[in-house]
């Protein structure tokens, strides 16, 4: 029998980005290949491209920013598992000597 597996929440999210992108890319690839037929739309594209590109430059240090302190954050959880793990076990093999020391007596 074939296990099948459900996709997780963030599968599904990452699907649906990944399409969602694709679909912005082949609009856009449309959009760029379409001639101005006049000047002044010539100079209309120029600037929607010039605003994108802004647009797209400062989602990019957006997401570097965030990147960056989800980074920091992940780095400070990992620590403090560490430092609950090393707890949680130095508890373990106290109370393990305590209830030896209890059998012994």
């Amino acid at each position: 029998m074939a296990a099948t597996t459900k996709p997780s929440l963030l599968e599904l999210q990452i699907d649906v980005w990944k399409s969602r992108a694709q679909a912005k890319q082949k609009w856009l690839e449309r959009t760029l290949a379409d001639a101005a037929k006049t000047p002044r739309e010539a100079k209309r594209q120029g600037s929607w491209i010039n605003q994108a590109l802004d647009a797209v430059k400062r989602g990019q240090d957006e997401i570097k920013y965030k990147s960056a302190l989800l980074d920091v954050y992940a780095a400070h959880l990992s620590a403090l598992e560490m430092s609950l793990i090393a707890a949680a076990e130095q508890r373990a093999r106290t109370e393990n000597s305590g209830s030896t020391r209890q059998s012994q007596k």
